[in-house]
């Protein structure tokens, strides 16, 4: 039998746990809206699947925006178009609707995969350039192409879904829900798995990491891939809450959303962008309520300070320390 003892004793573990349940418990007694939920899991979505590449193997990626926006654009033309996805998606109280997502999630994948053969044989700074210029690129294409498909409903690069096509948000809940959910443990699977490892190794010094038989080109690629597959289901499922998609799903603020979640949090670990994300929607929302126009100028002091003074994170911070003589380094992933 499968000694769970173990599992049980992991703080990780536990936190993982108690954030999935208390996403259920908030829904189930409806002590907050659809709409906030939804946007938590987003942050906390699009931050653990950035993880997998910048966390993990340290690769910073200005442009997973792109992803987003391949998965949205994706998920609202098939559903527009096709009869069959419509219905789909309205199927199985949400698993329709997470079915239709992890199409456009490969559409996400087979670009993320394509674009990392070449890209990921840069490194630091010029990698995170190139990303940027993926964004602009696939801005510009989007821009060109979409309005052709549709000139007389499509006003430029928007796509507004008709009634008929928009989901119950209970059910856009519950597949936001099960693809933050398979993040989660995913991210927790990668950080304890020989494939983590790997990652780990590049992140530390990948010509290293090379000369020991880790296959890093494999490695980084497949990496990205992930990321990119679960950050296009994420941007579909965020567009279908919409009501529809537009350009604006390709701005860069989305992948700086995803960076500064992370680097609060803590790089190279699996709660550090858990942590991170429900602390910035949290400033994020505070700040734009109550310092518009600003917001973004503290939350950029704020960073600096953490990438200053704490630059493993919050997590990083926290595990210094020891309690009763153990070393929370041991026990917190």
């Amino acid at each position: 039998m499968m000694d769970l003892s173990h599992y049980l004793k992991s703080p990780t573990l536990i936190t993982i746990l108690l954030v999935i349940l208390g996403l259920l418990v908030a829904r189930l007694f409806e002590l907050t809206t659809l709409d906030t939920l939804m946007i938590i899991m987003y942050f906390l979505g699009i931050a653990m699947a950035l993880n997998i590449l910048m966390g993990f193997a340290g690769y910073v990626s200005f442009g997973h925006t792109v992803f987003l926006g391949i998965g949205g654009y994706a998920y609202a033309l098939l559903v527009y178009f096709y009869q069959p996805f419509a219905y789909l998606q309205k199927a199985g109280y949400g698993m329709g609707a997470f079915l239709v997502a992890i199409i456009a999630g490969i559409f996400a994948a087979l670009v993320a995969g394509g674009v990392g053969i070449a890209v990921l044989k840069l490194r630091g700074a010029f990698f995170a350039i190139a990303t940027i210029g993926l964004d602009f690129t696939a801005l510009y294409l989007v821009k060109g192409l979409v309005p052709e498909l549709n000139p007389s409903q499509f006003f430029g690069a928007q796509v507004i879904l008709p009634a008929s096509r928009i989901v119950n948000k209970s059910f856009i809940f519950n597949a936001f829900f099960l693809t933050v959910v398979i993040l989660i443990f995913l991210n927790y699977y990668i950080r304890k798995s020989p494939f983590g490892i790997g990652l780990t190794a590049i992140k530390e010094d990948e010509d290293a990491a090379e000369v020991l038989g880790v296959p890093t080109t494999a490695y980084k690629v497949i990496a990205f891939t992930l990321s990119g597959f679960f950050t296009g289901m994420l941007g579909a499922l965020w567009s279908l809450n919409g009501g529809g998609v537009d350009e604006t799903l390709f701005n860069l603020g989305h992948s700086i959303d995803m960076i500064v979640m992370i680097v609060i949090g803590g790089l190279g670990t699996v709660l550090g962008p858990i942590i991170g994300s429900l602390i910035y929607y949290e400033l994020y929302d505070l700040l734009l309520v109550h310092y518009p126009g600003v917001n973004l100028i503290i939350l950029g002091i704020i960073v600096a300070i953490v990438v200053l003074f704490f630059p493993e994170g919050l997590i990083g911070l926290i595990r210094k320390y020891r309690v009763r003589g153990v070393r929370l380094r041991d026990l917190l992933e």
